[in-house]
């Protein structure tokens, strides 16, 4: 009986069914983890700690950062239909069909954004710069519309626009506990987008394709906090330390209340995160080896719509990751898995200049299994910290305890001692 519910448990959790979730949509998100399937809670040691555990920069180990970054994210279809997808806004919806009838039902997607911070041990302060993310999904092919059989106000097609800016400052400490580490993100967000969704009669009237706040969704600014924990354990028999992770994400689930216009703008997910980090000794030109495993996005509410990111459903497979980064000197070789697809990711640190690479799958089905292959990188320009030292078992061992006071010395009378000096002191008279 117990092996049948194991089995049950176990079709649950991986079934294709499962997959009602598509995308999820972060403020902004780490090329570096996504090269590790985007595991990061239980590392989380740079200036992407401010959207994933700020816990992690109290436990960062070099120095201070003053940095530009640019990102940019395109899937693979997207990619190779860059014109007409860059330049959806000067499409009808029966242009935009017609034009990408190939991608029928694989949503293509886009991000890019600009985050200027500054990062030192136990402080980070980043002011995103209109993070866009833009996913359009073609649900009926010209061919399914021709045929006939769809009512005026059936879905033929969507678009789902999302764009933020405002300020995030993190800070962390170790608190009670030793190699308890706790730290908390602050964010005020400006935020507009939505979802907007083409019929068949929009179809047919050729109506324009733009990206208007009113048009897709609404915006507003919402103000909301990230608290994170990590434990750092140094007497596991495996690695040189290994570090367990809990965060909770966007815990008042923002709403982006003030100053709200129209509808109104997608809210933020409140998640709950776990994370686990090993690191392992390296050789003589690998400084180590981390291993990560996360599951991560459980939903504790927040937005609830699952078109815009709500987390209602889904396969247990769809929130864990698992990666391996490998740090040599100023180069990082990555690998993972994300949502059960491969991700592979390089890093160069070159002082004034950081790069990063990185392609990931990530999990777009509504009611089966759906791949949308990334290709995401970042140049970073500023003044950079060179890599930390290698972790190892000497750095990271327990502390010596203090030494010991001197015991001390036992009380004596001395009057022995003067009584011997008395007699042997030949200095001494006699009457």
């Amino acid at each position: 009986m117990k092996t049948q519910l194991a089995l049950i448990l176990i079709f649950i959790l991986f079934s294709n069914s499962g997959f009602a979730v598509k995308e999820y949509y972060r403020l902004s998100r780490s090329v570096r983890s996504m090269g590790m399937g985007g595991a990061f809670y239980g590392l989380s040691n740079d200036e992407y700690a401010l959207f994933a555990n700020p816990a992690g920069l109290s436990l960062r180990r070099n120095g201070t950062e003053v940095m530009v970054d640019f990102k940019g994210d395109i899937s693979s279809n997207a990619s190779s239909g860059a014109k007409d997808f860059t330049n959806l806004s000067d499409l009808s919806i029966k242009q935009a069909i017609d034009r990408l009838d190939k991608y029928k039902d694989k949503p293509m997607y886009g991000n890019a954004g600009i985050l200027p911070y500054f990062l030192t041990r136990n402080l980070a302060v980043g002011i995103l710069l209109a993070d866009t993310k833009l996913n359009f999904n073609i649900s009926k092919s010209s061919a399914d519309i021709t045929a006939g059989g769809l009512n005026n106000a059936d879905e033929v097609a969507d678009l789902t626009f999302i764009s933020d800016s405002g300020l995030v400052v993190g800070y962390a400490q170790e608190v009670g506990v030793p190699d308890l580490h706790v730290g908390a993100n602050l964010k005020g967000i400006y935020r507009f987008g939505g979802r907007k969704a083409f019929s068949l009669q929009e179809y047919v009237n050729s109506s324009q394709i733009n990206f208007d706040a009113k048009d897709v969704g609404g915006s507003g600014i919402g103000v909301d906090l990230d608290l994170g924990a990590t434990y750092e354990i140094k007497t596991l028999p495996f690695g040189a330390v290994s570090r367990a992770s809990l965060v909770l994400s966007n815990l008042l689930g923002s709403q982006f209340g003030i100053s709200k216009k129209y509808a109104g703008a997608p809210g933020l997910v409140r998640t709950l995160n776990l994370g686990w980090m090993t690191s392992f000794p390296g050789t003589d030109f690998i400084d180590n080896v981390h291993v990560l495993f996360d599951i991560s996005d459980i939903p504790l509410g927040g937005e609830d719509d699952k078109d815009l990111g709500a987390r209602t459903s889904g396969s247990f497979l769809k929130k864990t990751h698992l990666g391996v980064e490998v740090p040599m000197g100023r180069v990082s070789v990555r690998a993972g898995l994300n949502q059960g697809y491969l991700s592979a990711g390089l890093g160069f640190n070159l002082y004034a200049l950081k790069l990063e690479f990185a392609t990931y799958g990530e999990d777009t089905g509504d009611a089966s299994r759906q791949q949308s292959r990334r290709y995401t990188a970042t140049l970073a320009l500023g003044w950079d910290a060179p890599p930390p030292a290698p972790i190892t078992k000497a750095v990271v061992i327990e502390k010596e305890a203090p030494n010991p006071k001197p015991a001390p010395l036992k009380e004596e009378s001395l009057e022995p001692i003067i009584e011997k000096k008395e007699k042997t002191d030949p200095k001494k008279k006699t009457n």
